[in-house]
């Protein structure tokens, strides 16, 4: 059961979604670019080796090439995101972080770069706060918070097996609680409406200065989606807001934080 349900879990991080996979004629998927979901599944990964405890050294090397190449895919963009005023003040301690990933490769350089990586994290982490009413600043920061995360707890994990100690589960607490908190703010603003006589509901939703609208049909019992071809049935709600957020990080930071809470990671 718990092999068919990572199987499972690696499809979904790997599009959109299955409810907007299910409908990609009718609604366009998002846009090609970096790509954020690997950073989903490298968590899945880090947890899958360990699941018995023990990560051997051909799990952590698998682990450590799989977070470098996500790192070098997305560092270029992550990075470009973050030159704007409202968060270029963590843009170097970032760019520092995660310049060193190579040094994963080198277990007893794994050590050394561990500080950085963590005042990057959780200085990232603080960060959200801070650029909470911006959704596009708290985007970007939550990029960031994502993928240092991911490397801070990689690089704690190869440390953990070289030196037996138990820092890498320290970090998923803190991690929890920064997604919840990013999912928490990053949720967009909706409204529903209606003309009854007419037979027309609406569900409309905002996000970074850009609005979706979804329109329901009575009469051919299908709706759309900024006017997308038809799609039956009433309006997908959760539809809506995934398509509105697709070239976001909201996706992600939601299937990260449902695999920390399936694997029983506490709030700090």
């Amino acid at each position: 059961m718990r092999t068919a349900r990572r199987l499972l879990r690696g499809i979904l991080v790997t599009t959109l979604g299955l409810t907007l996979a299910g409908t990609a004629t009718a609604v366009p998927a998002r846009a090609a670019g970096a790509d954020y979901y690997g950073y989903v599944r490298v968590i899945v990964t880090a947890f899958d080796a360990g699941e018995d405890g023990i990560y051997t050294v051909a799990e952590l090397n698998a682990l450590v090439e799989q977070v470098i190449a996500v790192v070098n895919g997305s560092e270029t963009d992550l990075l470009g995101r973050l030159n704007d005023e409202l968060v270029n003040d963590i843009q170097a301690s970032s760019e520092s972080a995660l310049a060193k990933v190579e040094m994963l490769r080198v277990p007893w350089l794994a050590g050394p770069a561990i500080n950085g990586m963590h005042d990057a994290a959780y200085r990232a982490k603080r960060h959200l706060a801070t650029v909470h009413e911006s959704d596009l600043a708290l985007d970007s920061v939550g990029r960031a918070v994502i993928a240092l995360f991911n490397v801070l707890h990689t690089v704690l994990l190869v440390v953990d097996a070289e030196e037996g100690s138990r820092l890498a589960p320290g970090v998923r607490p803190p991690f929890r609680e920064a997604l919840e908190y990013l999912i928490q703010e990053m949720t967009p603003e909706c409204r529903a409406g209606s003309n009854t006589h007419a037979g027309i509901r609406t569900y409309d939703c905002q996000f970074g200065g850009r609005t979706v609208h979804a329109q329901y049909f009575a009469v051919s019992n299908a709706y759309t989606i900024d006017g997308s071809d038809p799609i039956p049935g009433h309006i997908d709600e959760r539809l809506v807001v995934e398509y509105l957020m697709r070239d976001t990080v909201w996706q992600v930071a939601n299937e990260t934080l449902a695999e920390l809470i399936s694997e029983g990671v506490p709030r700090p």
